[in-house]
């Protein structure tokens, strides 16, 4: 999937376990060679997939008082390693690939997502206990064999990207809320910042469910006066 926006940002849509989107990555940095890469990565997740960081043990979760947190990153991290078995491909290689390539480039990488504690703390915080009990009943069913199968390969169609943010939306209102619209948001407004400081091409590379929403919120801009914030709900 890829949007262009004033003929200065690329926005590319990938699905994190297809081997396809390694390849789309590469070809549009080589053929649009961008100033600016710009990827779907906080700090914390480019160290743990570079330098392959231990996950907390249950008993360091018990003892800083995170055993939901952890329990929540652990049932995602186990069904992203299923979908992975079943492409062959690490989730997040397709934006280890943007990075290597955009260094290969001499293109400037900036990582712009929110910091994944803080957006677990968030979706914990402000979920209600039915919401969580039935997120985390759909994350193990997800889990099983005979649990609902995604057609990974077609992941990057919009009309499959409607389908799957909506399906999203209806299970689990405050999930969706959290985990793409506020990213969207917050994405959103650090590309905003990037163009506004620079006056060459951004290529952005994001999960193909956070396309349609970045888009949207940058369209709304004045060409050449790149200007956004980012709202959050509190309690």
């Amino acid at each position: 999937m890829l949007k262009k926006l004033d003929e200065r940002l690329f926005l590319v849509g990938v699905a994190h376990v297809l081997p396809k989107s390694m390849v789309e990555v590469e070809r549009i940095i080589a053929e649009e060679k961008p100033d600016i890469v710009a990827v779907e990565l906080c700090p914390a997740r480019y160290l743990a997939l570079t330098r392959g960081l231990k996950r907390p043990s249950v008993l360091e979760a018990m003892r800083t008082g995170r055993v939901k947190l952890s329990l929540l990153n652990s049932l995602l991290y186990l069904l992203q390693k299923k979908f992975s078995r079943q492409t062959g491909m690490p989730a997040g290689e397709e934006m280890l690939v943007a990075i290597r390539h955009a260094q290969k480039i001499g293109a400037q990488v900036e990582l712009i997502d929110r910091d994944i504690s803080i957006t677990l703390q968030r979706l914990i915080d402000r979920m209600p206990r039915w919401e969580k009990l039935k997120l985390v009943a759909e994350l193990l069913l997800g889990l099983l064999p005979f649990g609902k199968r995604v057609e990974l390969e077609r992941l990057t169609d919009d009309q499959i990207v409607a389908y799957l943010l909506n399906e999203l939306k209806l299970a689990s209102p405050t999930a969706y809320q959290v985990l793409i619209r506020e990213r969207d948001a917050y994405m959103a407004s650090r590309v905003a910042m990037l163009l506004s400081a620079s006056t060459g091409k951004v290529a952005c590379v994001v999960g193909a469910g956070h396309v349609p929403g970045i888009y949207e919120r940058l369209s709304r801009g004045i060409s050449g006066s790149w200007r956004m914030s980012a709202e959050y709900k509190v309690g």
